[in-house]
C-alpha cells in the first residue's frame, strides 16, 4: 500500500511566515536547532537554491523571501525524520541513496551520471540532494514499520466500499493531486494565506510544475508520487475539497483551500462517470507485453535473462515500457486490447491481480521470454483486481491520516529554535 517509488520528497511539517531576508546568506551561523541537532545557514541556502531549481517556481528575491521560511520548515521536518528513524535504529546505507538519486534522474529522463553533471553546472551542491533522498528513504521505512502494520482491512470493509460505488454508479468521480500544507500552531493566518496562494498561482501559470511542487512542498503522503490521489468521489474528501472539485474543469488547479490544520491545492486532472458494469460483463484489459526471444545457446539466453531483470527493474509505468523495448534489440512490443476471452490465458492471469502500470508475473516457454505490464480495466465489477484497488485504495488513506498524526505529534514534541 505504500508507494515504491523512491522521489524526492520536500515534507513540510507545517507552514510559517515571517520576516526573512530575500535570500539566505552561505554561512556556517546557525538558522535553527531541532532536538540540539544545528540547521545553518548553508544548509538553508543550499535547499532554497534546490528548491527553487526543481520545481520550477520564479527565481526572485521578492519569491524566495517568501519561500524562505516554508524552506527552513522542511529542513527542519527532515531533522525530526531523521532523528526518529536513528532513534528506531533505521539506518539508509549510501547504495540506497544513490539508487534514489538514479531513480529520480530516471524520472526525468536523465542518466545519472549526467544529471550529476547538471545539478553542478547549476551550483546545486549534491549534499543536499542527498540529505533530502536520504530523509525520504528513511521516513518511508519508520512508516512501514511503525504505520503500515496498524492498517487493517477487512473483506467487510472492501464490501461496503463496492456497494457505496454501486449506489453512486452513474455520477462523476475525479482524478485529483494535491499540495497539502499543515499550519503551524503560532503561524500568521493572513501570511501563511498569501504565501500558498503565491504558489497557486504560480501553479495556475503553468500546471505542468504540479508535480514537482508536490513533491517539493506537499505534507501528504501522496507528496512522493507528485501528490496524485486517483480516482475519488466528493463524499471522500472534506467538505472544502469536495465542493471545490465539483466546480473545477478538468486540468485546473484550485484556490488554496483552507481546511481545519492548514491548507490544500487541488489539481483536477480528469473526470469520469462512475461505470463498475454488473457481475455478468466480461471485463476488457488493456495490456502492453516485452516479449524477449530466448536464443539457442544457454550463455545468450543467461545474457537476455539477465536483461529482462534490469528491465523489470528499471521500467516505470505503461509509457515507460513503450521507451525500454524501443531501446533493446533483442525485444518486442505486444498489446491486447480486448475481453478477456479473447486475451491468452496465461497473460490474463500473470495480471488479474495486480495495479494498472504495474507488472505482472513473466512467462516464459522455450522460445521467448514474456514480461506483461497492466495499462487499462474495464468492466467485471466483481473481479479479484477490482478488489486489490480498493484495498490499495482505502489502506493509503488510512495510512495517510496516521503518518500525518504520526508526524505532528513528532514535531509538537520536539524542541525547535528558528534564528531566521
Amino acid at each position: 500500500m505504500m508507494m515504491n517509488k523512491l522521489l524526492i520528497l520536500l515534507a513540510l511539517a507545517g507552514v510559517t511566515f515571517g520576516a526573512a531576508t530575500a535570500t539566505a546568506q552561505r554561512s556556517d551561523s546557525i538558522a535553527a536547532v531541532v532536538n540540539g541537532d544545528i540547521i545553518t545557514y548553508t544548509d538553508l541556502s543550499d535547499r532554497l537554491d534546490l528548491v527553487i531549481k526543481s520545481s520550477g517556481m520564479p527565481n526572485n528575491a521578492e519569491f524566495k523571501k517568501r519561500l524562505l521560511p516554508q524552506v527552513l520548515t522542511g529542513l527542519i521536518t527532515e531533522q525530526i525524520q531523521l532523528q526518529e528513524a536513528n532513534r528506531l535504529d533505521i539506518t539508509v546505507p549510501q547504495e540506497e541513496i544513490e539508487n534514489g538519486f538514479a531513480e529520480l534522474a530516471k524520472q526525468n529522463n536523465i542518466p545519472a551520471d549526467q544529471f550529476k553533471k547538471i545539478l553542478q553546472a547549476q551550483n546545486v551542491p549534491l549534499d543536499t540532494m542527498y540529505q533530502q533522498i536520504r530523509s525520504q528513504i528513511g521516513w518511508n521505512k519508520v512508516i512501514q514499520q511503525q504505520i503500515r502494520p496498524r492498517v487493517t482491512l477487512t473483506q467487510a470493509d472492501i464490501d461496503a466500499e463496492l456497494t457505496r460505488l454501486r449506489n453512486r454508479e452513474g455520477q462523476d468521480e475525479y482524478f485529483i493531486a494535491e499540495i497539502y500544507l499543515p499550519l503551524e500552531d503560532n503561524a500568521n493566518e493572513s501570511e501563511a494565506r498569501n504565501a500558498v496562494q503565491d504558489l497557486s498561482r504560480q501553479l495556475l501559470r503553468d500546471v505542468k510544475q504540479f508535480p514537482a511542487a508536490a513533491r517539493q512542498f506537499s505534507q501528504s503522503a501522496s507528496a512522493a508520487n507528485g501528490g496524485v490521489i486517483g480516482w475519488i468521489t466528493p463524499d471522500q474528501l472534506s467538505p472544502v475539497v469536495g465542493a471545490a472539485v465539483q466546480t473545477m474543469q478538468p486540468n485546473s488547479v484550485s484556490e488554496p483551500l483552507r481546511e481545519d490544520e492548514g491548507y490544500t491545492i487541488v489539481y483536477l486532472r480528469d473526470k469520469r462517470k462512475i461505470s463498475l458494469g454488473n457481475d455478468n460483463n466480461e471485463q476488457s484489459l488493456r495490456i502492453k507485453t516485452a516479449v524477449f526471444p530466448l536464443p539457442d545457446s544457454e550463455q545468450e539466453r543467461k545474457a537476455v535473462r539477465d536483461d529482462v531483470a534490469v528491465f523489470k527493474r528499471d521500467v516505470k509505468g505503461c509509457l515507460d515500457i513503450m521507451k525500454q523495448v524501443s531501446r533493446r534489440q533483442n525485444a518486442d512490443l505486444r498489446e491486447y486490447n480486448d475481453i478477456t476471452s479473447a486475451i491468452p490465458s496465461n497473460i490474463v492471469r500473470s495480471v488479474e491481480t495486480i495495479n494498472i502500470g504495474e507488472i505482472g508475473a513473466e512467462i516464459t516457454t522455450d522460445q521467448a521470454i514474456v514480461v506483461p505490464m497492466l495499462c487499462g480495466r474495464e468492466g467485471g465489477a466483481g473481479n479479484i483486481a477490482l478488489e486489490r484497488e480498493i484495498e490499495n485504495r482505502i489502506g493509503t488513506q488510512r495510512m495517510d491520516v496516521l503518518q500525518k498524526r504520526y508526524l505532528r505529534d513528532l514535531v509538537t514534541d520536539a524542541y525547535i529554535e528558528r534564528r531566521v
